[in-house]
């Protein structure tokens, strides 16, 4: 993409986790990174699915209502507009440290993993099904949702005191009202009945010598969503000295059965 990109073209990124904007300007480099505008938008417009790959996929849900943030923040006037013309309404969530650390994806499919399969990585035995994702998801996984989610505002707010412009919000308050306009109560109401996530099954895969399902160490959610999401606000605790014992568990738990090594001694200093 480097050499196709010129200055004072756009260029954004959905969702906006994985601290994207130091990734863009190691691999474009200095200069021409700073001839563009980089901007990264909150949720995912779209829910869906692939149904062929490379071809076709399901959408399930198009959403309405989007935090953007950028860089150079001069631009923003700029890149709201531009994200409401494409997807609806749009408001700013600050910088784009914020953007890296706001709570979507990582706080939502670790979590969820991590609780429906702690128990098989203890036995080694298929589930007997494959879950739905949202629907049957616990109280239980919402509250470890909550607890990393808590982590990750105590992250923000050390960040803010020191007068860096990173706040983020709960997931609840930025999916279920921001931007759902949800009506639930709770963060496992939410997920449960909210229709945008109706139907969804577990990145799981068909056990090889028996019936039932295992894990998919492969899938996304645990390539993106650990080193681009919990290890990114893990790295942010460090520097500024927040613990975080609900990340560190997933984290470690993760990376055993991934091949990685993040986490060291609860630091993110692996190798």
């Amino acid at each position: 993409m480097r050499d196709y990109l010129r200055p004072g073209q756009r260029l954004a990124i959905t969702p906006g986790q994985g601290g994207f904007d130091w990734m863009a300007e190691e691999i474009l480099g200095r200069e021409l990174f700073r001839t563009l505008t980089v901007y990264a938008i909150m949720p995912m417009p779209f829910n869906c699915r692939i149904q062929e790959f490379g071809k076709v996929v399901q959408v399930q849900e198009l959403k309405r209502r989007y935090r953007v943030g950028c860089v150079p923040a001069s631009a923003l006037d700029d890149v709201l507009a531009i994200n409401t013309a494409m997807f609806g309404h749009s408001e700013s969530c600050g910088s784009f440290l914020s953007c890296s650390l706001y709570p979507i994806n990582a706080i939502i499919h670790p979590a969820r993993l991590f609780s429906l399969l702690r128990g098989w990585t203890k036995t080694g035995q298929p589930l007997p099904e494959n879950p739905l994702f949202y629907e049957d998801m616990t109280a239980e996984c919402a509250a470890l949702m909550d607890r990393v989610n808590q982590e990750l505002i105590e992250v923000a707010n050390r960040l803010v005191s020191t007068g860096i412009n990173a706040g983020v919000p709960h997931i609840f308050d930025f999916l279920a009202k921001f931007v759902y306009q949800d009506a639930s109560r709770t963060l496992h109401g939410f997920f449960t009945g909210n229709a945008a996530y109706k139907g969804f099954r577990c990145p799981l895969k068909t056990a090889s010598a028996a019936n039932g399902w295992i894990p998919d160490f492969q899938n996304r959610y645990f390539t993106e969503d650990i080193p681009m999401g919990l290890c990114v606000y893990k790295g942010v605790a460090d520097l500024v000295g927040v613990e975080t014992p609900a990340m560190d568990e997933i984290i470690a738990w993760a990376q055993r059965h991934m091949g990685k090594e993040y986490l060291r001694d609860s630091r993110l200093s692996g190798s």
